[in-house]
């Protein structure tokens, strides 16, 4: 269901900025890499689900839990000539702290912590 990560990153434009937030590229691109792992990699029939929070230092958590309980590999960057395989690299290059865990129904969820915004954060 890759319609699914569009859909996403719809939702955290609508509602960062309802939390006070203003969404910028970087959290654009971690609720992209986040979901598109979850539809690619998650398998089951069971729903994603997408949890977008803003914590007490206004850093930014985007957490994305899927049906998988297999956790990725080392977050390195792959060979230049891979076509994919960057995803979560790309975002600990960028600062977002990536991590995930297992829950009681062998659900994997995936968090990537955004810090706060400087107004001239660009990717």
């Amino acid at each position: 269901m890759l319609e699914s990560v569009p859909e996403a990153r719809q939702t955290v434009r609508r509602v960062l900025p309802r939390l006070g937030v203003r969404c910028d590229d970087l959290m654009r691109l971690t609720v992209t890499e986040l979901m598109a792992n979850a539809v690619v990699h998650g398998g089951g029939t069971r729903p994603l689900l997408l949890l977008v929070a803003v914590e007490t230092d206004r850093s930014v958590l985007i957490g994305v839990t899927d049906n998988n309980p297999r956790v990725p590999g080392r977050c390195a960057m792959p060979d230049v000539e891979a076509e994919v395989g960057r995803g979560l690299a790309l975002l600990r290059l960028s600062g977002v702290r990536v991590s995930w865990d297992v829950d009681g129904d062998g659900r994997k969820r995936t968090r990537g912590v955004v810090p706060p915004a400087t107004d001239g954060r660009r990717l």
